[in-house]
């Protein structure tokens, strides 16, 4: 077995039995069994349904459909906001949002708005296009380095979210400079929120983590396009917190996460 899959298997198996270790309603455990079910089939079919080079094709690309797996099951652990973490996340923006007003500091006009919230839409295409990029550049031997990287920044998000339980920041009245209230793109992210999304935050930020990972990853092998995917990360990063999506020590955190996730990598490769 590779070690993304070893990954995916092993963290949506230890979150159902950790299930069974909380005060959790009989159908939310049966929930998250069912999706650690599936990451362990999928995987299975994978590397025995098919002849050895397809099956290799597709063991590739699978942790991409398995990503989000452990974050629905860290979803059916929520059962409501934590009062005095959620005021501290306000308070840190609070203090964000006064220092940048002191400064003059806000989004010049809705394109600007427009642009972060494509930013924060493109962390989802972006995780399976750095392998799509790997593959173009001849690099897919480096497949099973790019997943474990991104999952293991991905995934220890999605663990820490069960002990942080906090709503998201678009829920709280806590004005942000240069919000675009309206537009699309914003009705496009809150769209895909209400319907794929736990309703909470995940601490640190997924997205933020999976997209610098993503970059750092690519930095190593696809120069141009690690620089290209970092400056995408960066607009997620933004975007996150300027649209209300998550807190400024989401965001920070998840950064933080990805870039020692990656060192950590490299120095055990």
């Amino acid at each position: 077995m590779r070690a993304p899959e070893w990954i995916q298997m092993g963290l949506t198996v230890a979150l159902a039995l950790l299930a069974w270790t909380r005060r959790l309603e009989l159908r939310r455990r049966w929930r998250i069994a069912l999706l650690a079910g599936i990451a362990v089939a999928a995987v299975v079919v994978a590397r025995f349904a098919f002849p050895a080079r397809v099956s290799g094709v597709v063991r590739d690309w699978l942790p991409a459909a398995l990503l989000l797996l452990p974050y629905w099951q860290a979803g059916q652990f929520f059962r409501g906001a934590n009062p005095r973490i959620v005021q501290r996340l306000g308070r840190a923006d609070e203090r964000v949002f006064e220092w940048m007003r002191r400064h003059g500091l806000r989004a010049i006009g809705f394109w600007w708005s427009d642009f972060l919230e494509l930013a924060y839409l493109m962390c989802y295409p972006v995780v399976p296009l750095g392998l799509g990029v790997l593959y173009l550049w001849r690099q897919r031997e480096v497949a099973d380095f790019y997943w474990v990287v991104v999952l293991l920044a991905s995934d220890i998000c999605f663990v820490l979210t069960i002990f942080v339980p906090a709503m998201p920041p678009r829920a709280l009245v806590i004005e942000s400079p240069g919000v675009a209230e309206r537009g699309n793109l914003r009705r496009l992210n809150f769209a895909l929120l209400n319907r794929g999304s736990i309703q909470a935050i995940t601490f640190p930020s997924a997205h933020v983590a999976s997209t610098v990972a993503c970059g750092l990853v690519l930095l190593l092998y696809v120069p141009a396009a690690g620089v290209a995917v970092l400056a995408l990360a960066a607009g997620v990063a933004v975007g996150a917190f300027l649209g209300r999506y998550h807190y400024f020590l989401d965001v920070v955190a998840g950064a933080a996460l990805a870039l020692g996730v990656f060192l950590g990598c490299v120095w055990f490769r």
